[in-house]
């Protein structure tokens, strides 16, 4: 997918971002998003080799148990090109959109130090022309799945630090290079079923401070 596509979707995702702002610029959080990625193949894992992505992250807060989340990661990094197992597609440009459940109050209007854990559900999609290979798949490869549980905590007024630990499912098998399964029971694998990847992260957000 050429850039211009990429410049247009993010335009459009900061028009909605700037329409959930305008309508109570309180609620609304933007910061960004530290990921360590761990790709999982159809091959048995024999060692755990997390990349680093980073994402941009905004959130629109609604009283007191849900938030809608959004994120965009230019380059996600899924492995290493000599990684086991090898990924071909090992960099993308990734757009997500989940929502969070608190588990107690958090209210985003208070100033005061708050916490709460919270539970997240969402989907992913994948575009542009791959490192590692021309990606033509249709669109349903494309697509992904997402969840995870995570903790929430204002540091400061206008600062929220968030740890979450987090797994994506992808609608293909397309992602590694092996087409079929390996028979080995030693360790665990994903046998012909769909690639997922883990991706533990830490977030930080600022938010419009309330009245004082």
């Amino acid at each position: 997918m050429k850039w211009s596509v990429k410049y247009n979707l993010a335009a459009l995702l900061g028009f909605i971002a700037l329409g959930m702002y305008s309508q109570d610029k309180r609620a609304f959080e933007l910061g960004t998003s530290l990921h360590g990625v761990i790709a999982i193949g159809d091959i048995p894992l024999e060692k755990y080799s997390p990349k680093t992505s980073i994402a941009f992250i905004a959130r629109y807060n609604f009283p007191y148990r849900f938030a809608i989340r959004g994120s965009f990661a230019p380059t996600y990094s899924y492995t290493d090109q000599t990684s086991t197992p090898v990924w071909e597609v090992y960099k993308s440009t990734r757009v997500g959109l989940g929502l969070e459940y608190y588990f107690n109050d958090f209210n985003i209007y208070d100033t005061r130090r708050q916490w709460t854990t919270y539970a997240m559900i969402g989907g992913t999609y994948q575009f542009g022309n791959f490192t590692g290979r021309n990606w033509n798949f249709i669109s349903k490869d494309r697509l992904g799945l997402m969840g995870g549980f995570g903790a929430k905590f204002r540091a400061f007024p206008m600062l929220i630090v968030s740890a979450e630990v987090a797994a994506g499912y992808l609608l293909s098998d397309n992602y590694d290079r092996l087409s079929q399964f390996q028979n080995r029971f030693s360790t665990y694998y994903n046998m012909p079923g769909n690639d997922w990847y883990l991706f533990p992260n830490l977030t930080i957000t600022y938010t419009f401070a309330p009245k004082f």
